[in-house]
């Protein structure tokens, strides 16, 4: 048996058409449709009736023939309202069956829900479990319990907060689990027009983003980052889907992503302190295969998560190539590539041609082996690029530093690359225990005069160490350490002479160039 109570809130010139329900939706409200009037604020409705259901699974009775108290489910809503982006709300919660689905179209609804309404919008939709017959009162004491464990405990959410270059904040927040959605969103100001068309742009992003992250955990930041720096300064995202989340700041001078998994943690922060160092697409997607290999063989080397790995490589890819575009006139290039004023475009190539950044991989520590917790299994990768600049006018100092470190420990069966199952019977101690300790660095320093490269100097050292100890039936047979420390440096400089000819310059340079182009990076 179902009970029915409708009710009808009329704007302007309603034209009533009754809407089908969706499936076996749990709840419905009176929806009004915005129709295009040519003027902004003011807004005519198409109105559609729907019914609040409360759907009960038929009456049953106790052994006195007293009808028994039989749950039912009921729909609850934060605010009733009957706007397009309610009954968008409601689609979502009750007919779509995957995440990405659930999130689809809501942030660019709130968007112009916010632009609509002034300051603040908040909305949620909430099915309940009640009592056959239970009063409105606990249907909305119900609503509001599971409303606050959704606010305080989503499976997945959706955040987003925005600085606009006028100061003023806008934030954005859409949160679902089982029982519903809800959606905030907020202005310390009404919207201009301007505002509302860079934020337009924004949610779509937003939304193209969470589509690629709640799909299939892909990181797709590119329709976030081509924003207009005339309009917005900054912003700040955050999705999680269960227990992974993607945390990413960007404003005109850092880039920052954060991914958390169960695997571990993957965090990288890149600078535009020198954006005018950077190099050409060719030459940056070239040094991003070079830092790409480095991974790959530290994460070989130290025994690494293949998840983890591949989560962070395409994290730094992402990272690096947002807001990069060749043309420096493009509204989403946040920083004017200004070279220093004795800078020698001859010089490009002895640089990695990348913005400035510091990476990190931290895998999850364990200690499969019960008979020696103390054998911990982990793996802590970082790499960084710091480049400075001194001098001015014609004559000055580029340096740019490369560094690396590599910590890790694992567990391997005695005569092959898996991973043992230990216990705590001696017969299942037979293992390596492996620990890598490597610590790299490269440091070029250019030195220019008279607005030409003149001197240039590399130095490259690596230190790393390999400890291998190995386990029959519980007793160590022994440890071995491999150790491998390097120092390697190229020295350039050459003073020009008063009466050295252009030419002369010239091959001094090219010298310079073909010896250390491309030699910064560190050895894969």
């Amino acid at each position: 048996m179902s009970t029915i109570s409708t009710s009808l809130n009329v704007a302007t010139k309603p034209a009533v058409s009754q809407t089908p329900e969706a499936g076996n939706q749990a709840a419905s409200a009176v929806t009004a449709v915005p129709t295009n009037t040519g003027n902004s604020s003011t807004a005519a409705y198409q109105v559609n009736l729907r019914s609040l259901r409360i759907d009960s699974a038929g009456q049953t009775y106790d052994q006195s023939g007293a009808v028994s108290a039989t749950p039912v489910s009921s729909a609850w809503w934060e605010n009733k309202d009957t706007d397009h982006f309610s009954y968008l709300l409601e689609k979502n919660a009750t007919s779509t069956i995957t995440t990405a689905g659930r999130f689809n179209g809501l942030a660019t609804g709130l968007v112009e829900r916010l632009r609509i309404s002034g300051t603040e919008v908040k909305q949620a939709y909430i099915a309940t479990s009640v009592e056959a017959g239970a009063s409105s009162k606990a249907v909305a004491e119900a609503g509001e319990v599971s409303l606050n464990d959704l606010r305080d405990r989503p499976d997945q959410s959706l955040g987003l907060k925005v600085k606009l270059a006028s100061g003023h904040t806008v934030a954005l927040s859409i949160k679902s689990n089982a029982n519903g959605l809800s959606v905030e969103a907020s202005s310390d100001t009404e919207l201009s027009e301007t505002d509302s068309k860079a934020l337009d742009k924004l949610a779509a992003g937003l939304e193209a983003a969470a589509q690629s992250y709640f799909a299939d955990q892909r990181i797709n930041l590119n329709a976030l980052s081509g924003f207009d720096t005339s309009v917005v300064s900054s912003l700040e995202l955050n999705i999680k889907a269960g227990d992974r989340q993607l945390d990413f700041k960007i404003d005109q001078s850092h880039h920052q992503l954060k991914l958390t998994s169960p695997d571990g943690v993957v965090d990288i922060d890149v600078s535009h302190d020198n954006p005018g160092l950077r190099g050409d697409a060719t030459q940056r997607n070239k040094a991003i295969q070079q830092f790409l290999g480095q991974v790959d063989n530290a994460a070989k080397r130290g025994n690494a998560d293949e998840g983890l790995v591949a989560q962070y490589k395409e994290a730094f890819s992402a990272v690096q190539k947002i807001n990069t575009n060749d043309d420096d006139s493009a509204a989403g290039y946040l920083l004017p590539a200004k070279t220093p004023a004795f800078w020698d475009n001859s010089a490009g190539s002895l640089l990695t041609g990348l913005a400035d950044f510091n990476a990190k991989i931290t895998g999850v520590t364990t200690t499969p082996n019960p008979a020696r917790l103390q054998e911990s299994d982990y793996f802590n990768f970082q790499t960084s690029q710091k480049t400075t600049q001194e001098g001015h006018l014609t004559s000055g100092k580029i340096s740019q530093n490369l560094e690396s470190s590599l910590s890790a420990a694992f567990h391997l069966e005695l005569k092959s690359g898996r991973k043992p199952v230990l216990g705590e019977d001696k017969n299942s101690q037979n293992y390596r225990y492996i620990k890598v300790d490597d610590h790299e660095s490269s440091k070029l320093d250019l030195g220019f005069e008279k607005n030409q490269l003149s001197s240039a100097r590399l130095e490259k050292n690596h230190d790393r160490n390999l400890s291998v100890s190995r386990y029959e039936f519980g007793k160590l047979l022994d440890t071995k350490n491999f150790p491998d420390k390097q120092t390697i440096v190229t020295d350039l400089t050459q003073s020009a002479g008063r009466d050295d000819t252009a030419s002369e310059q010239a091959l001094r340079r090219q010298h310079i160039i073909a010896a250390l182009s491309g030699k910064i990076f560190l050895d894969n």
